[in-house]
C-alpha cells in the first residue's frame, strides 16, 4: 500500500475529528494528500475547494461554498496542527453517506479510506443502519476505521483465514505498517479438533502453509513476525490475541455485498467490526 492520496470522511463528531487526526497523522512525512469529505443532504453533485477556499473546476454555488467553509472551520484545530507542507483538500458530497464515499474514493483513486468508528448497539444498528459496516461492504479501497481517542498506530495484528485470497489481508497490513512504522503480527484460528481424528489432517497442513507464508512474505520487513495459532471459536480467538500482541489496530478481511443491518451470524468480518476494541483495517475479498 502506497499512500498518496488518503480519503477521510467526517460527520463533524468526536469519530470524525479523531479520523481526521488519524489521516492526517498517515499523510505526515510522506508526499500522500489528504481529502477530507463531508456528506450532506441535498443537490447530488459534490464541490470542492483547497484549504484556502479556491475552487476546483469552477466556482461552486454559494451554497456549496458555504458547506466547504463551515466543513474549514469545523477542522481548523487539525488544520492548524497538521505538519507544514501537508496537502488538504475539503470535499462536499450530497446523498447517502455510504455510497458517496465509495464513489468519491474510487473517483480520486485513494489509497485508504478513513472514518470514525462509532460503538453501537445491535439495536441501534438495526434502527438508524451503520456508515462503517455499509462503507466496508460496498469499499473496493481498505478502509480504516478509526474509535475516538486512538493513539498513533504502533502494532498491527493481520488475522489469517488460510485462503489465498485472504493472504491480501497480510499483504495489505504488512504496506500498512511500512508506510506508518507500525510492528505487524499475524493470527489464524483454527477449529477446536482432536489432534488424533481424520479432520486434524488437513487443519495442521493449512497451518503449516500459513506459517510459511507468513516467514516468506515477512520475513525481511519484519523478521520477529511469527503466526500466531489459536483454537476455538474465531471472534473470541482473535480478541484474545489482539490483548495478548497488545495491537490497537485490527486487519480483517471484509466480504464485500450482503445485507444490511445486524444479519451478522455468518460475517466474521462483520462481527470484529464491531467488536473489536481499537482501530480496524479491513480489505475487500
Amino acid at each position: 500500500m502506497t499512500l498518496q492520496c488518503i480519503l477521510v470522511a467526517v460527520d463533524e463528531s468526536d469519530a470524525g475529528r479523531w479520523a481526521a487526526r488519524a489521516a492526517f497523522g498517515f499523510a505526515a512525512g510522506t508526499s500522500a494528500g489528504v481529502i477530507v469529505l463531508r456528506t450532506v443532504a441535498g443537490a447530488p453533485q459534490p464541490a470542492r475547494a483547497g484549504v484556502g477556499g479556491s475552487g476546483i473546476g469552477g466556482d461552486p454555488p454559494t451554497a456549496r461554498q458555504l458547506e466547504v467553509e463551515r466543513l474549514g472551520s469545523w477542522l481548523g484545530p487539525e488544520l492548524a496542527q497538521a505538519e507544514p507542507g501537508l496537502q488538504v483538500t475539503l470535499a462536499i458530497a450530497y446523498g447517502v453517506p455510504s455510497i458517496e464515499i465509495c464513489r468519491h474514493a474510487e473517483e480520486v483513486r485513494a489509497d485508504l479510506v478513513v472514518l470514525g468508528r462509532k460503538h453501537r448497539s445491535a439495536k441501534t444498528r438495526l434502527l438508524i443502519g451503520d456508515t462503517a459496516d455499509a462503507v466496508a461492504r460496498r469499499s473496493r479501497i481498505p478502509c480504516l476505521f478509526v474509535p475516538p481517542g486512538s493513539p498513533p498506530m504502533r502494532q498491527i495484528l493481520a488475522a489469517l483465514d488460510g485462503t489465498d485470497r485472504g493472504l491480501a489481508v497480510m499483504t495489505t497490513g504488512q504496506r500498512l505498517a511500512a508506510a506508518t512504522g507500525a510492528g505487524l503480527g499475524t493470527v489464524t484460528v483454527e477449529p477446536a479438533v482432536s489432534g488424533e481424528t481424520d479432520a486434524a489432517a488437513p487443519v495442521l497442513a493449512r497451518t503449516a502453509r500459513l506459517q510459511g507464508l507468513v516467514r516468506e512474505t515477512l520475513g525481511r520487513s519484519h523478521p520477529t513476525a511469527r503466526l500466531a495459532v489459536r483454537r476455538g471459536e474465531t471472534v473470541e480467538q482473535v480478541l484474545a490475541a489482539i490483548d495478548e500482541a497488545d495491537a490497537d489496530t485490527l486487519a480483517v478481511g471484509y466480504h464485500r455485498g450482503g445485507p444490511a443491518g445486524i444479519i451478522e451470524g455468518s460475517s466474521t468480518g462483520r462481527r470484529l467490526l464491531h467488536a473489536a476494541p481499537g482501530a480496524v483495517l479491513t480489505i475487500p475479498l
